[in-house]
This record gives structure tokens, sequence and C-alpha cells, in this order.
């Protein structure tokens, strides 16, 4: 493809809002940092894909391992006190619906050692998996205005909510959310 026809889908996507590989948020999420609600997501948007490391140090392929299932992305740290608030109910949620077909992945952005995140997940016993993105790649690729932010994604693979601040993701509209993604899925 020429330069010049590059540039001019790249400006096009960009302006659409529609760029390759992010999640869409960036503009919309500056307008609702702090308003702690689950907001749906307009249009068709679907989830970018990426490779991070679980605590163990196994690459994970996010649309390989969680494909078909209704997916909480969280993106979290250790040193933030509004993303150890909202953990306890987001290990609620999970284990409500474990047996559904619904996951909470957390994507830690610490750039600490993975030693200090999985402390951290055993001192609050969480039980869903953990991935490490240290050097924010993913947290930059989803366009995220800080932590916590949170997406939740459809079986299909498309974002249908997104959250940012602390949320309780057991709170009966994230519920709701949950269980309208979960019976979509199955149709």
């Amino acid at each position: 493809m020429p330069r010049v026809t590059k540039y001019v889908l790249a400006v096009v996507l960009i302006v659409s809002g529609l760029v390759p590989g992010r999640a869409e948020p960036g503009k919309e999420f500056k307008e609702l940092k702090g308003l702690k609600e689950l907001r749906p997501i307009k249009g068709v948007v679907t989830a970018a894909d990426f490779i991070l490391k679980d605590l163990s140090g196994k690459p994970v392929r996010f649309s390989d391992e969680f494909k078909g299932k209704v997916v909480l992305l969280n993106f979290w740290a250790t040193w933030c006190p509004p993303c150890r608030r909202e953990m306890p109910s987001m290990e609620r949620l999970y284990r409500a619906y474990l047996d559904d077909g619904f996951v909470v992945v957390a994507v830690s952005i610490d750039r600490a050692p993975t030693g200090k995140v999985e402390a951290f997940v055993k001192k609050l016993e969480l039980s869903f998996p953990v991935l490490h993105d240290r050097d924010e790649r993913v947290a930059r690729l989803y366009g995220i205005p800080g932590v916590p932010a949170s997406y939740v994604i459809g079986a299909r693979g498309r974002i249908a909510y997104r959250a940012a601040g602390e949320y309780d993701w057991f709170r009966p509209a994230a519920r709701s959310a949950v269980e309208g993604l979960l019976r979509a899925g199955r149709d």
C-alpha cells in the first residue's frame, strides 16, 4: 500500500474511532473517569487480542484462552486503593457465574516483579486468572485512562460495557449485564 494511502487510512480510522487493535474507549473514558458506573458501549467494538504471561510465567493468548466466554477484563495495580476495594466484588461475581461460562481476567499493570503481584492475589484470596502487563503494552492497546478500568466482553468477542474507576461488580446492574451476555452467548 502506498505511503499516502496508509496515512489517509490511519487518519480516517482515528477520526472515526476505529483504530485497529484499540478497544474504543479513549475519549469516552475521559468523560467517565470517576463516575463509577457500568456504561454500555455503542456500536460494534471487538476486543483487541493480546498475549501476556500469567503469574506462573505461562504465556496466555486472550483470544484462545477465553474464546466463547463472557469476560470481565479488568486493569488494576497493587498500589491502587480503589482496585483493592473492588476486587472482592469481582471475586464474588466470578464465583457466581463461573459454571455458566463467565470469567474475570485481571491484568496487573504493576512494574514490580511478578512475585509482588502474586502476593497481593494470595492475600485477597483471588481465584480468577491474573496476567501481568509490566510494560503497560496491553493497557495502552485498550486506551485505559488509569486504574481500575474494566470492560465486559461478550462470548463473541465484542465489548459490551465499560467501567472507569472503582465499581461494585456484584451490584444488580453488573449481574444483569453478565446474565444478559451469557444468555446471548447461548443463542
